[in-house]
């Protein structure tokens, strides 16, 4: 019996910065990695069809990723924070004015199974430009397990060879692992 392309089941591990130097696993994960994709559609009308449209017009997608992040090491929050470790303590900075595009990096989702991550390219997504959009809700009760919710925002590549690509769902077989 055939499976999803990505596995029927299961966790993930995500690789933010992939292809660069710094490139690292974000972490553990509690609760659902979610990929959106909207797109947009604005209708076409006639009085003669009444309030049937008789067209439409694509206005374009946007994609997100929604990664809840658990048990992050300071290095790991300052690194989705986009900030810099200072001794021990994670800044909280007031970010004004950036541009996210240029800030973006790209995102690999490898599926796990059992705690080995995906090795074969076909089943990972990419993402080209990605940039992490922290949402701190942190919850101090006796039962709650806290996590950081990060949404990453991803925008289209206007990189040669990628423009108007978020991504792609499989990666050739010549990647490498990390």
């Amino acid at each position: 019996m055939p499976k999803s392309l990505f596995g029927d089941k299961g966790p993930c591990e995500i690789v933010w910065g992939y292809g660069e130097s710094d490139a690292a696993y974000l972490g553990k994960t509690l609760g659902a990695v979610k990929i959106t994709e909207e797109t947009g559609s604005s209708d076409i009308n006639e009085d003669q069809a009444g309030d049937a449209a008789v067209d439409g017009v694509l206005l374009g997608s946007t994609v997100k990723v929604e990664v809840p992040l658990t048990r992050l090491s300071r290095a790991q929050l300052a690194r989705v924070l986009n900030v810099t470790l200072d001794g021990h303590k994670v800044p909280l900075e007031n970010q004004v004015g950036c541009s996210l595009y240029t800030l973006a990096k790209r995102m690999v989702i490898k599926p796990l199974c059992g705690t080995l991550i995906s090795a074969d390219p076909a089943e990972w997504i990419e993402l080209f430009k990605t940039y992490p959009i922290a949402g701190l809700d942190l919850t101090f009760d006796k039962e709650t397990q806290r996590t950081i919710p990060i949404t990453f925002k991803v925008f289209v590549s206007q990189e040669s060879g990628e423009v108007g690509l978020f991504g792609t769902m499989g990666m050739d077989s010549g990647a490498s692992i990390l």
